[in-house]
């Protein structure tokens, strides 16, 4: 549990790799909203093919 780094909202988040912002803890609705907007990049540091984008 912490703070939204983009919204303040308390509450469960989320890594999110932000394509200005860096890696960032997000809550669950803004990482929806930058996921839609094309607003993440993909993590390239994956090894283990567990990340969603390696699937």
């Amino acid at each position: 549990m912490g703070k939204c780094e983009l919204c303040g909202n308390e509450g469960s988040r989320v890594e999110a790799d932000h394509k200005e912002l860096g890696r960032i803890m997000i809550c669950h609705k803004c990482w929806s909203t930058l996921y839609e907007e094309n607003r993440m990049t993909a993590d390239v540091g994956c090894s283990g093919g567990s990340c969603p984008f390696c699937k």
